[in-house]
């Protein structure tokens, strides 16, 4: 149990300072998250020249179909390659910035609980 004036500041003090702790971690989990995303979308560009240039190569309408559905099921896979990769981040950074707030909401408890 909070006893004195000064244990109300400290408790405080250490509650800011898990709240600082956890917006900074949010900030760079998410700073992360926004360069995979750019990486990505420069990657993706890069694949449609690529792939304008091999449309352009095509002799054929079965040749066109064949690199249509080849370039399909790519795109899908990475498509889901790259969601995954971000949500798997995205799960990282949650858990990672609401560590110190976990931490201050059990110290409140098992100070006013007198442990």
């Amino acid at each position: 149990m909070l006893k004195t004036f000064d244990d109300v500041v400290a408790f405080n003090k250490a509650n800011v300072d898990a709240f600082v702790q956890a917006g900074t971690k949010f900030a760079t989990g998410a700073e992360e998250i926004a360069k995979e995303v750019f990486g990505y979308t420069g990657k993706a560009f890069e694949g449609a020249v690529e792939t304008s240039k091999a449309f352009t190569s095509c002799k054929t309408p079965v040749e066109v179909a064949q690199l249509n559905q080849k370039l399909a099921k790519d795109n899908w896979d990475a498509v889901v390659a790259e969601g995954t990769k971000l949500a798997e981040m995205a799960t990282v950074v949650t858990k990672s910035a609401f560590e110190p707030v976990q931490a201050r909401y059990k110290a409140a408890f098992d100070s006013f609980s007198g442990k």
